[in-house]
């Protein structure tokens, strides 16, 4: 059976549609677990318009989301557990499709793609997700963001047993809890179809402005404990002190790439305890000049460098990647792989690379309508 958690705060306006688009699922095994966050409109009246016993009906002082979606998780009684929005549609077969990719026992959660729709309900653009190996979706958090729309994933409910939502988080909860689940090491399996139907519109987009508000999942998330899952690093999840330097370095470039000025700056200045020789001194400066979008300066420090470990050819292929040098950073990027088969930012970059150079996808299918 699947859970299907429906926090609702004042969505009177769209709630009845929603519901319409769970209950009619080609797969009817579920419960929808609805939980009214305080609304004061006539959302619970239209809630009990509907005569389904697979509904179950919670009520609670508005909390927020987040302790909606708790509240919800405590109820759960299904053997997968999916969140949806209160705006939002799922198309009449995403949950038999989500529950197919179940193939294998050890995965974990499947997510999907998503259409983005206005308020009135017209198609304006693509949500489109990958699929991320466990160990890679930390660095996925610190350079990107969110690695899937929570609305998407249909978790085991093993594996979201015991993880609650952050109720401290205003803004970034949703990536919060992923990362929490992600630590626990579960694959996924990525559906590449726009299953789900996100509706944007005014009330739904945060008009947020604090810097502190918006950033607070991501101080939550890079501790010295929460870097040991920068696998850039290794993959001991047992940092030394000298990996613990390159990895606070590391996520302080990433940040600032994201704006993310005060993340980067408190990570640089932790690391400066960690220079132990002129080679840390460099990397230092080094990933200091990428910063400060100094890049010339970064390809001079790391040049001097003698018997460069990965990280160094890596960055210093950043660095001309930034100056455009594409040939060149190409070198440094299959350098980095050589002495560390396993990392993945080369890798990346290499990718990206190949999209400035040209971007081609498989599927042509929209071109047709071109």
């Amino acid at each position: 059976m699947i859970s299907v958690i429906l926090p609702v705060y004042n969505g009177e306006k769209f709630i009845a549609e929603t519901i319409d688009s769970i209950l009619n699922q080609t797969e009817k095994n579920l419960e929808l677990i609805i939980v009214n966050d305080g609304s004061t409109d006539n959302s619970e009246d239209l809630i009990k318009t509907f005569n389904d016993s697979r509904i179950r009906y919670f009520k609670q002082e508005n909390r927020g989301v987040a302790s909606a979606f708790n509240e919800g998780l405590t109820h759960a009684k299904g053997d997968f557990i999916t969140f949806h929005g209160a705006d939002d549609l799922s198309l009449p077969n995403r949950f038999e499709r989500m529950l197919e990719a179940f193939f294998y026992e050890n995965i974990g959660y499947t997510h999907s793609d998503m259409l983005l729709i206005t308020e009135d309900g017209s198609p304006f653009g693509y949500w489109q997700s990958s699929n991320i190996l466990p160990n890679d979706i930390y660095s996925f958090f610190l350079n990107v963001g969110t690695p899937y729309n929570i609305a998407t994933i249909f978790f085991r409910k093993e594996v979201v047993k015991n993880i609650l939502y952050d109720e401290s988080i205003k803004v970034g909860s949703d990536t919060d809890y992923i990362l929490k689940v992600s630590r626990q090491n579960w694959p996924s399996f990525h559906v590449p179809e726009p299953l789900y139907l996100y509706r944007r519109h005014q009330k739904n987009v945060t008009n947020e402005r604090s810097y502190d508000v918006l950033s607070q999942h991501v101080k939550k998330n890079i501790s010295d404990e929460d870097l040991n899952y920068l696998t850039d690093v290794g993959l001991n999840h047992e940092l030394d002190s000298q990996q613990l330097f390159f990895a606070k370095l590391i996520a302080g470039v990433a940040l600032s790439r994201r704006w993310m000025f005060k993340e980067a700056y408190c990570l640089f200045i932790d690391a400066i305890p960690f220079i132990k020789n002129e080679k840390n001194r460099i990397f230092y400066e080094g990933m200091k000049g990428i910063v400060e979008k100094d890049y010339q300066r970064t390809v001079n420090l790391f040049s001097e460098i003698e018997n460069r470990n990965h990280l160094e050819e890596n960055y210093l292929g950043e660095a001309l990647l930034a100056l455009k040098q594409y040939n060149e950073a190409y070198t440094y990027f299959l350098k980095a792989l050589e002495k560390y088969p396993k990392y993945q930012a080369p890798i990346q970059n290499i990718k990206a690379i190949g999209m400035l150079k040209g971007l081609n996808v498989i599927d042509q299918r929209p071109n047709k309508f071109k």
